[in-house]
C-alpha cells in the first residue's frame, strides 16, 4: 500500500485538499524544545501537555459504530511505523475539528501538519509520542499523543495521582468497549516575570483523557492552550474520539530476542536481581583491575557496592542502568556508567559509529570476539576547547559489546583508570547477563534513565568532521543539544555549536543532525522552516539545489545583510535523513544576532571578534562538511 492509499483509507470523509500528504509528518521543531527545562518555549509546552484539564461539561461518549483496526505490519519504531501513527492521528483530529489549521504561535497558518513524533520508553518498541502546534478559531494550542505498550503498569503507575488543585472537572469512566478512562480539565494560572511572559503563558487552559485499551496498551491525548485569555476550544468527548481511535495503534511487539544462556535464577527488575548486577559488575572489574574500590562519590569513601546518580536504575527490566558511580584503583579515581539492552542490536546499529577521520577515527575500532560478539571500543575527544586549541584525546572510553543473543552491553569510563581492554573483558564477562523478564504485565518499567548516553561519542564524530575539513587555524566545538537515548532515532536530532578562526577571518556557527525532516527540501520550502527549528538561521538570499548521483539532496543558501554573510547548506538523504551547516563571519559578538544561543559555546568563547569579510570556510567547505561521512553516518 502506498502511503497516499495509507492516508485515503485513514482520513475518511475529511476532504484531502486541506491536508499536503506528502508533508503529513510536518516541519519538525527542535527536539530540545519539547524538553522540560530546555528552554522557557520548552517549558510552555510541558505546561500545556502535562498540566490536565480545562472548563466545561462533560458527557459521555457518543454511541458509534466501531470503525474496524486495521491490520498494522510495520516494525515498531521505524520511520514507516512513525509515519503510519502519524498519519492516523492527523487524520483522526481533522475527522475530529475538520476546521483546524496547522500553526505555531505568532505565525501564520498553514495546511501542513505541524507534528514530530518518536518511539517512547526504554526500547524502540515500547511506545510512540507524538506533539503539534494548531490553531482552532484563531486560539493557538499544543497537542500531544503517547502511546505505552505496558498499560496496565502505566495505568497503575498513575492511579495514585490525585486530580489537580486546578481542575474543573475529574474522574473515571467506562468506554464504549469497556475500555478504563480517565479525564481531567483545568484551568491553570501562575504568574510569570515580565521578561519571560513572551514564551510562557500566566492563564491555560487544558485537557487529556487516559484510556487503557482492550489490547493493553495505554493512550494519553492531551491539549492545551497558550494564550493568556483563550479557552481551549476541544472538549475532553473530542479528545476521547481521538484516543479510542483503532488506527492510532502500535505496531505489534517484536518477538522476544532467545533468553542468554546462563544459570541466572533471579528475576529482572527486582531487588535481589539488581544485587546480583551489582556483585557481578564488582567481581569482573577486580578482576581486572588489582585494588579497585567502589567509593560513595568523587574522592569519598570506600564502598563494597557501586553508588550511582539513578539508585533504581538497576530496576529497569529490559535496560538496567548504573549511572556515573565513583570508584578507584589504588590512588586514581574514575567514574564509570553502566547499561544493559535486552533488544540490544536496534540501539547498535543506531548509535554513533566511529568517525571515519582524524584523531577520533585512529581511536575507535570495531572487532569480533571469540563468541562471535561485536565489540567497538573508542577513545573520545576532549569535550570543550580553548582559544587557539586543535582537537585532542580526552580521557573518556566508551565500550560497546553486542552479544550473539541480541543484548548489549555498554560501558563509560570517566578518567583514564582502567585500559580499553581491561573495559572489553569486563563487558564480555559472561556472569554480566540480563535475567529473565517477570511474566505478564510490568515487563518495561524504567527508573532513572540517563539521559545522552551517546552524546560524548555523537560530539567526537562532529569534531572529527570539522577537523576533517579546516585542518588549520582554530576549531571549536561545544556540548551538544537534543539527541535520544538511543542514537538518532525517530524525529530526534542533534545540534553542536561551532567555531572556526583562521587566516584572519572567524565566524560561529552550527550543525544539526535530524534523523528525519518532514519534508524533501527545495529551495521553494526551505524559506519557510520555522526560526523556531531552526534559531538564528537566516534560510534566506541567493538559493541553488541539486540531487547527486548518490539519490542525496544538496539546497544551499547564501545570505548577505548589513556586513553579515552567511552559508547556509542542507545535505538531505532520500529518507529524509538531513545535516545542516550553517556558518557566518560575525563569531560571538555578543549581539542579539548571534547564533547559536544554546549550549557553553556563548559562555566559552570570548566575545567580541569582528571576524572578515567572508565566514572563514569557503561554500564549498561547508559544503564538504554538511555531507560529511562522519556527520552523515550519525544518521541510522
Amino acid at each position: 500500500m502506498t502511503y497516499q492509499q495509507l492516508f485515503d483509507d485513514l482520513i475518511g470523509e475529511t476532504p484531502l485538499s486541506t491536508v499536503d500528504v506528502d508533508r503529513v509528518i510536518g516541519r519538525q521543531r527542535r527536539a530540545r524544545r519539547l524538553r522540560i527545562g530546555a528552554g522557557t518555549t520548552a517549558v510552555a509546552a510541558a505546561v500545556a501537555l502535562v498540566v490536565f484539564g480545562t472548563t466545561g461539561l462533560i458527557g459521555k461518549p457518543h454511541a458509534q459504530p466501531a470503525r474496524p483496526t486495521p491490520t498494522v505490519t510495520t516494525v515498531p519504531g521505524s520511520d514507516r511505523d512513525l509515519d503510519r501513527i502519524d498519519a492516523a492521528v492527523v487524520a483522526a483530529l481533522l475527522r475530529m475539528e475538520p476546521a483546524l489549521s496547522w500553526a505555531e504561535k505568532g505565525n501564520p497558518a498553514g495546511t501542513v501538519p505541524n507534528w514530530e513524533s518518536r518511539p517512547a520508553g526504554a526500547s524502540l518498541a515500547s511506545g510512540y509520542r507524538g506533539e503539534g502546534q494548531l490553531r482552532i478559531g484563531g486560539v493557538d494550542l499544543f497537542i500531544g499523543v503517547q502511546i505505552t505498550r505496558d498499560g496496565a503498569t502505566a495505568w497503575e503507575r498513575e492511579g495514585g495521582r490525585s486530580c489537580s488543585k486546578n481542575a474543573v472537572e475529574c474522574g473515571e469512566r467506562t468506554g464504549p468497549h469497556r475500555e478504563r478512562m480517565r479525564y481531567q480539565r483545568s484551568v491553570w494560572q501562575q504568574e510569570v516575570p515580565p521578561r519571560l511572559r513572551a514564551e510562557i503563558p500566566e492563564r491555560m487552559e487544558s485537557a487529556d483523557v487516559t484510556i487503557l485499551r482492550g489490547d493493553g496498551s495505554l493512550i494519553v491525548v492531551s491539549a492545551g492552550t497558550t494564550g493568556e485569555d483563550s479557552r481551549l476550544p476541544l472538549t475532553v468527548d473530542q479528545l476521547t474520539t481521538v484516543a479510542l481511535d483503532p488506527a492510532i495503534v502500535l505496531g505489534p511487539a517484536p518477538s522476544a530476542s532467545p533468553g542468554p544462556s546462563s544459570t541466572v535464577r533471579t528475576v529482572a527488575g527486582s531487588q535481589q536481581d539488581a544485587v546480583r548486577l551489582d556483585e557481578a559488575l564488582t567481581a569482573a572489574l577486580g578482576r581486572q583491575a588489582a585494588g579497585f574500590t567502589w567509593t560513595t562519590k568523587w574522592g569519598g569513601k570506600d564502598s563494597p557496592m557501586p553508588v550511582g546518580f539513578a539508585p533504581k536504575g538497576r530496576l529497569n527490566v529490559n535496560a538496567p542502568v548504573l549511572d556515573a558511580a565513583s570508584f578507584r584503583v589504588g590512588d586514581r579515581a574514575g567514574q564509570l556508567s553502566m547499561r544493559l539492552l535486552r533488544e540490544g542490536r536496534a540501539a547498535w546499529e543506531n548509535a554513533s559509529p566511529c568517525p571515519t577521520a582524524g584523531l577520533a577515527g585512529r581511536n575507535c575500532t570495531v572487532t569480533e570476539g571469540p563468541g562471535g560478539e561485536r565489540v567497538r571500543a573508542r577513545r573520545l575527544l576532549k569535550p570543550l576547547g580553548a582559544p587557539g586549541d586543535r582537537p585532542t584525546l580526552g580521557q573518556d572510553v566508551l565500550v560497546e559489546v553486542l552479544r550473539s543473543d541480541g543484548t548489549l552491553v555498554y560501558l563509560y569510563v570517566s578518567q583514564p583508570v582502567l585500559s580499553t581492554a581491561q573495559l572489553i573483558a569486563v563487558a564480555r564477562d559472561p556472569a554480566l547477563t540480563l535475567a529473565p523478564p517477570p511474566p505478564g504485565p510490568g515487563t518495561n518499567q524504567v527508573y532513572g534513565l540517563p539521559d545522552q548516553f551517546y552524546g560524548e561519542a555523537e560530539r567526537t564524530a562532529a569534531v572529527a568532521a570539522l577537523d576533517d575539513v579546516s585542518p588549520a587555524g582554530t576549531i571549536y566545538l561545544g556540548y551538544p543539544a537534543g539527541g535520544s537515548f538511543d542514537g538518532l532515532i525517530g524525529a530526534s536530532e542533534v545540534a553542536f555549536p561551532f567555531l572556526v578562526q583562521r587566516s584572519g577571518l572567524a565566524g560561529d556557527g552550527e550543525i544539526i543532525v535530524q534523523r528525519r525532516m518532514g519534508s524533501t527540501l527545495t529551495c521553494s520550502n526551505v524559506r519557510s522552516l520555522s526560526s523556531r527549528v531552526h534559531e538564528g538561521h537566516p534560510h534566506d538570499g541567493e538559493c541553488s539545489e541539486s540531487t547527486r548521483p548518490d539519490g542525496n539532496r544538496v539546497v544551499s543558501l547564501v545570505s548577505r545583510s548589513s556586513g553579515t554573510v552567511t552559508y547556509d547548506v542542507f545535505v538531505q538523504r532520500p529518507d529524509r535523513g538531513t545535516v545542516e551547516v550553517v556558518l557566518d563571519n560575525r563569531p560571538n559578538t555578543g549581539s542579539a544576532t548571534d547564533m547559536p544561543k544554546h549550549g557553553e559555546f556563548p559562555r566559552e568563547w570570548p566575545k567580541g571578534n569582528r571576524g572578515g569579510a567572508t565566514p572563514p570556510l569557503t561554500l564549498d567547505e561547508v559544503t564538504s562538511l554538511s555531507g560529511h561521512p562522519d556527520l552523515i553516518n550519525l544518521l541510522p
